[in-house]
């Protein structure tokens, strides 16, 4: 009787949360990009409400307590997808990677391109742990860091070069980004960054599954460990022959980029 609140409910919420999530920034960022301030406005409403949440959860060591961190770490990260999807917190430049760049050319123009994202990301991971530190719920710096670790694999996969490269999901006033990316069935690094993921996934669900735990580490590391095994889940959409976008056909409003812009490995 005890499974449903104690494993599955956390599961459930961790892929609605996910899978809703991703739609409602995904549908956010095709609208017209006048209506982007407005969406930045909200986004940094959120923000404030995720970090003030977070300051009142991290003591709360509840199995309400595991739900409101996660969900906290999951609204401060909303701020960031948002700004970078709109373009507004996003890199130095907008331009298309230069024709023929390689090597060094290559990843400085790469990290120029998300440069601010990925300071301000790395700014909002230091208030997450600033606020957790020493604290008995660690539930929202368990979440951001198993988001942060999972994106940037996934970035750096896409500039070594992948089979799928998402173009489907890039609104159109990102179409320059492909052109950072390279399209190939895989990349030396792919087999490693999948490992790495698989692993961290395993240990979550086998903390989440201790005989042990109480019901704020079940709940807490069940959440943690989904998300860890939907982490494995996107670095498989990378390769495999299928459309991730397929799963959020309701939230599709224009056509996807054109992926002839995506630089093809040599």
């Amino acid at each position: 009787m005890d499974l449903l609140p104690n494993a599955l409910m956390p599961v459930l919420f961790t892929v609605f949360v996910w899978w809703f999530g991703t739609g409602v920034v995904f549908l956010l960022n095709q609208l017209s990009p006048q209506t982007f301030g407005w969406s930045m406005i909200g986004a940094s409403a959120v923000l404030g409400m995720g970090f003030l949440g977070l300051l009142m959860t991290v003591r709360d060591v509840g199995v309400g307590g595991a739900y409101h961190g996660f969900l906290c770490a999951i609204l401060i990260w909303a701020w960031a997808e948002m700004g970078f999807l709109t373009g507004t917190v996003m890199g130095t430049s907008k331009d298309p990677l230069p024709a023929g760049a390689q090597g060094w050319p290559r990843l400085r123009a790469a990290i120029a391109a998300i440069l601010l994202h990925e300071v301000a990301l790395l700014v909002l991971g230091a208030l997450v742990l600033a606020a957790s530190w020493d604290q008995p719920n660690q539930t929202a710096l368990w979440t951001w860091g198993v988001l942060y670790t999972a994106r940037l694999s996934t970035k750096l996969n896409l500039y070594f070069g992948v089979r799928n490269l998402g173009n489907a999901m890039l609104p159109a006033h990102l179409a320059h980004l492909p052109s950072y990316f390279r399209q190939r069935r895989m990349n030396a690094f792919f087999p490693f960054s999948l490992l790495a993921s698989v692993a961290l996934a395993w240990w979550l669900v086998d903390a989440a599954l201790a005989n042990q735990a109480t019901g704020f580490e079940a709940a807490s590391y069940s959440m943690v460990a989904t998300l860890a095994v939907l982490g494995v889940v996107e670095h498989l959409f990378l390769v495999l022959p299928f459309r991730p976008e397929s799963l959020w056909t309701w939230a599709r409003q224009k056509p996807p980029v054109n992926a002839a812009k995506a630089m093809e490995a040599p």
